[in-house]
């Protein structure tokens, strides 16, 4: 396996607590401890979409994985 280089480094408001790199694309999705589901472009570390957090479900994000097509992140 080839070596992994940083390409960028960002701060985030809140502690990331699950993270999925997808297997296809250049897409990151990280799960923070408010409850948000964030999706970044890794190249240039940009937000492409999020999810807020579902306070009036009372469910919480328990893991973040992709298909194996990478077109979907399912949680």
């Amino acid at each position: 396996m080839p070596p992994f280089w940083q390409v960028g480094e960002k701060q985030l408001p809140h502690e990331i607590i699950f993270l999925a790199w997808s297997p296809k694309r250049d897409l990151i999705a990280l799960v923070n401890k408010a409850g948000e589901v964030l999706l970044h472009q890794l190249a240039n570390i940009q937000r492409v979409w999020s999810l807020p957090p579902s306070e009036n479900t009372g469910k919480e994000v328990t893991c973040s994985a992709w298909r194996s097509d990478g077109k979907r992140n399912v949680k």
